[in-house]
Formats: C-alpha cells, structure tokens, sequence
C-alpha cells in the first residue's frame, strides 16, 4: 500500500459551496481545513466560500498562487472551480482536488472518489491515496440569438451573444437536458438526491415534455447532418444524471469524446424503456441509439430554447461547437482507480 504524500497538496485553497447537503457542506469545509492542518502539521490551507451563482469560477480563477484547489460540493461547484482554473495559464494552473459532498457527483465518480456521503465525519484521508494526473476538458463555444436552422446562415437583425464556457464530464440537449435541469426544482419540493431524483424529473419529462430536437450536427468538420433526436449527450466521462452510464467507455484521458443520442420520433412505450436502461449502460446497441468517438461536433438547433445542460448548468444556445482539450487540467484522482 502507497504511503501517504502529506506535502502533495502543498499550498491549498478550498473553495465550497455552502448550500450543498443543505448548508452542511460548509461546516465539511472547516473540518477538512482543520484534518489537512493537523494531519500535514502546517497551516497552509484556505478557504473561500461562495457567495453567488459563477462566484466560485472567480475564486478559481484567482487562485494562481496556489498548488492545489480543492472543489467542496457537487458538480456544479466543480464545474465553476474547472472554468475558473481555465483562467490561469497552463504553467501556472493550480491541481484541481474534489471532495464530493453534492447530489450528482458524476465526476468524482469518473475520477474514481467516492462520496462523503455522512458530511458531519472527519476522515478526508483518501485526499493523501490521490495522485496527480492529466485529464482532458470540452470546450464549449456557444452563441445564442440566431435561429435560422441552416448552419450557413445567421438570421437578418438578430443580436448574437457569445461566450466560451468548459465541462468536466457532460453536455447534453434534449430530454436528457430537461431532466437534469428538472432536478433543480424537484429536489427542492419532494428533498430526493442522487439517482432517484434523477429519475423522478426524468417521468416528468417523459410527460408532457415528451418531443423531438431537431438540429444540423457536424463531426470532426464533415457535412453537416440534419438529426430529429430525443436526447443527446457529447461525454467526456462515463456518467451523467447520478451515474447513469450513457457513454459507459468514455474516458477523461483519451483525447477523444464520446457521443450517445437517440433518434426520434418514438412513442414513449418504447423512448422511456431504453432510457431507463441506461442507468446500468444496458441502451447501448438498442437500434435507436448511435454512439461514436469524435474530436468536436458542431450544433445548429432549429430553434431557440431548448434544454442545454453544461454539468448539470443551464446553457442558453441557439449553436456551439464542442472540442476536446487534451490534458487541459491536472486532477488528484485516487492510485489504482477504475473508470
């Protein structure tokens, strides 16, 4: 068994999202500053609390002096600590850690973490078991305002907005998009997490919420293809929506993304059985469902409005292109940890 390396974290930031496990995660958060304190017997351990929704992505960005950041909360967090790390130049770029307190976790979970799943404990030991290791990021370029659905076109008078945002683990359009979206709400009304949150917003989606997407996607720069899908998801882990395995192969660390969607129109009979299999991977090979590995796609959707989720985070788009960015970041990921 590896030693544990009590300087690997060298100087570190803890940035948290207080309201994740419903304002418990706050308290983990001094609680893993004073376990790194006692433990590597130096106080060189900070923390910053978010205070607003993208706060974390300007406390990351920030954070340039620092060996490493450790990511204290759920995806969300994690998504905001990756973009802000995005920020600094690569020679400068702080190791990115996560301590998984939140509801979906679907990166740590690629990473190979596993939850903290009792937040009031005191052993983060598994932090010292980690090791630094390179991992690719999406790139996400998106606009909004334009809704000519032909890829050559942009609509007359149409103001464009325009940004750059990056996902660790997922993006997804469609169904899959508006169910995960759906969580937000529904946690707060019915108090589910995990997967059995995921899976109550994904019956309602199924209800009235139930369509077609249609979009013109390209792949690594071939002609454009018009698609009707029910979901869509563009993966850079193997995991989205709590541990539903949708690109079950999917690895951080290829080079490559990995593609799933489904192609429409379905009755529900049959669209709901297939997604619900996919929680143990089991859609792969169903006739409706086409998987491949790609460098980047591009997307045109016919209209304005459709569910985007970018880790779990609303995006608003009318097109984008998705890339690959080989070895983007460093993450402590756990020696001997399986996909």
């Amino acid at each position: 068994m590896a030693q544990p390396n009590l300087s690997a974290l060298g100087r570190a930031l803890i940035i948290v999202n207080p309201a994740a496990q419903s304002g418990a995660a706050a308290a983990a958060a001094d609680r893993l500053q004073r376990f790194l304190t006692l433990y590597c017997h130096r106080d060189t351990f900070e923390v910053a609390r978010t205070e607003r929704p993208r706060h974390a992505i300007e406390l990351a960005a920030a954070a340039g002096a620092y060996d490493t950041v450790l990511a204290l909360g759920g995806d969300g967090v994690v998504h905001e600590v990756a973009n802000g790390l995005m920020r600094i130049e690569k020679g400068s770029r702080p190791t990115l850690g996560v301590v998984p307190v939140g509801s979906g976790n679907d990166f740590a979970r690629t990473l190979g973490l596993t939850d903290v799943a009792d937040v009031r404990g005191t052993d983060f030991s598994a932090l010292f078991s980690c090791r630094p290791t390179p991992i690719d990021l999406m790139r996400i370029d998106w606009e909004s305002g334009a809704t000519n659905p032909r890829p050559d076109a942009v609509a007359a008078g149409t103001p464009v907005r325009r940004g750059t945002t990056y996902a660790v683990e997922t993006f997804s359009m469609g169904l899959d998009a508006a169910i995960g979206l759906g969580t937000h709400d529904l946690r707060k009304i019915t108090g589910l997490t995990g997967a059995a949150l995921y899976t109550a917003s994904g019956m309602r989606a199924f209800g009235r919420g139930y369509r077609c997407f249609d979009s013109f996607v390209s792949f690594d720069g071939k002609r454009a293809e018009h698609l009707r899908t029910i979901t869509f998801a563009v993966q850079n882990g193997p995991t989205y929506g709590s541990g539903f395995r949708i690109c079950p192969n999917a690895d951080p660390a290829d080079g490559l993304l990995d593609v799933c969607y489904a192609q429409g129109p379905a009755p529900r009979a049959i669209a709901l059985p297939v997604f619900l299999s996919a929680k143990n991977g089991g859609h792969v090979g169903n006739r409706r469902i086409r998987m491949q590995r790609v460098r980047n796609a591009s997307f045109t959707f016919a209209e304005a409005g459709y569910p985007i989720q970018v880790d779990g985070e609303r995006l608003e788009a009318t097109r984008l292109v998705i890339e690959v960015v080989p070895a983007a970041l460093t993450v402590l990921k756990p020696m001997g940890a399986e996909r």
